[in-house]
């Protein structure tokens, strides 16, 4: 298609599974040089993007908030959402200053369940060493965003420009 095209075109789906681990370590890194963004849509299609905290286990990944957020009615109204990881602190991949980044869409729920959102914080904080540290009290219900990955792109961890692609997690 041409050198140019060539240097951004997806990377072979066979040599992108020597990038899994790498890519599955940088959405992992609570808190440290990767910063993490989520995104919903408003019922009129309109996206919003907005800074999260994230935890990332069997590439499921976890964003606590609280129930009168608006991103809960997003996602109630449209399950679909996105998130953004970008390494705040590395070197550019390619001229423009481009950083690693790694954009994930899937599928999110919502669970209300006090009891599943301690054991989340029980699970973090042997993980991370973060556990609930969200300040709490009766005006707001605490909810937890679960959401599975149905495609990945990554870019900055193979050559160039090129795209790592995964559709299976």
């Amino acid at each position: 298609m041409g050198e140019v095209w060539d240097k951004e075109k997806q990377i072979d789906p066979k040599d992108s599974e020597s990038y899994r681990e790498e890519i599955y370590e940088f959405i992992s890194k609570y808190h440290s040089t990767t910063l993490s963004f989520m995104m919903t849509m408003r019922k009129n299609g309109q996206s919003i993007m907005r800074p999260v905290s994230t935890f990332v286990e069997d590439w499921q990944i976890f964003t606590i908030s609280q129930h009168h957020q608006l991103k809960v009615n997003h996602v109630k109204n449209n399950p679909n959402v996105g998130y953004m990881f970008i390494d705040n602190g590395g070197p550019a991949y390619m001229s423009l200053g481009y950083t690693k980044n790694v954009w994930i869409a899937g599928t999110c729920e919502i669970s209300y369940d006090q009891n599943e959102i301690a054991d989340f914080f029980v699970r973090r904080e042997k993980a991370t060493g973060q556990g609930d540290a969200h300040p709490h009290d009766d005006s707001y219900t605490r909810v937890l965003f679960k959401t599975t990955p149905q495609y990945l792109r990554a870019e900055g961890f193979a050559e160039h420009a090129r795209p790592v692609v995964y559709k299976s997690f």
